[in-house]
């Protein structure tokens, strides 16, 4: 498993990253109906994929990353190990390529813009806010009264199903948090996500990872969906941590 975060600074920059991420006004991010976890036993964990990598590279993409925040790793489409660590130096990744005909491990990086990281957590029973609709209310005065603002247009990202899917698992707060940054900049959004299952006695747990970058903001959501055994999904209880980031430009 990666180390635990230890840089003292790490810390710093998250309680004092809070600013202005020009988020426009008026308009508010599609909130998603639940997917489902579907769980393949066959899929190798996070933990196998990232053990997979040589511990070379996982002590790079570490030292690149500056610390951990968050981690997953999952296979690519072609069954290699692909790693994610996310930490106060940036948004870090690596996988496999063939270069000259010989297979080699390849990193990449987003950078984040020093003092920008916000952190904020989150912990909810049940999924939190109604799912937007595409239209609301008309905004007209009702009998005896003042006029009504207008409901705030809704906006949804270019995702592709199946990432809906899986975003709509988390809470409405979590699915806000994740993609308002990108209502004025989802230029080349790319969206990764990881989750795994577990079952104890008395409960199910998910752990869950979703992530959105593009060109100037990236958003990261991982948590924990505890739910007691006989209970509706709709009562199982989140515990997330969330961050979002401006991406340093080059």
């Amino acid at each position: 498993m990666p180390p635990a975060l230890r840089e003292e600074y790490a810390a710093l920059e998250l309680r004092h990253g809070a600013r202005a991420h020009g988020e426009p006004a008026g308009v508010v991010p599609q909130i998603h109906r639940p997917g489902g976890f579907e769980v393949d036993a066959s899929i190798p964990s996070r933990q196998q994929c990232w053990d997979m990598l040589e511990p070379s590279v996982r002590e790079k993409l570490t030292h690149k990353a500056g610390g951990v925040w968050e981690w997953w790793a999952r296979l690519d489409h072609e069954g290699h190990p692909r790693a994610f660590v996310f930490g106060p130096r940036g948004l870090c990744q690596v996988g496999r390529v063939v270069r000259s005909g010989r297979p080699a491990f390849q990193g990449e990086r987003l950078r984040l813009e020093p003092g920008s990281v916000r952190r904020q957590s989150f912990g909810t029973t049940g999924s939190g806010k109604t799912p937007s609709a595409a239209s609301g209310s008309s905004g007209r005065a009702p009998a005896g009264g003042t006029p009504q603002p207008p409901p705030p247009a809704v906006r949804p990202l270019n995702l592709v199903p199946a990432a809906v899917g899986v975003l709509g698992n988390f809470p409405a707060d979590v699915q806000e948090f994740l993609q308002r940054p990108f209502l004025s900049d989802d230029h080349g959004l790319v969206a990764d996500w990881y989750y795994e299952e577990s079952r104890e006695l008395t409960h199910q747990k998910v752990f869950a990872v979703f992530c959105l970058s593009a060109e100037r903001h990236v958003t990261v959501a991982a948590g924990t969906r505890t739910l007691p055994r006989g209970r509706p999904p709709h009562e199982a209880r989140w515990d997330v941590e969330c961050y979002g980031a401006l991406v340093r430009r080059a």
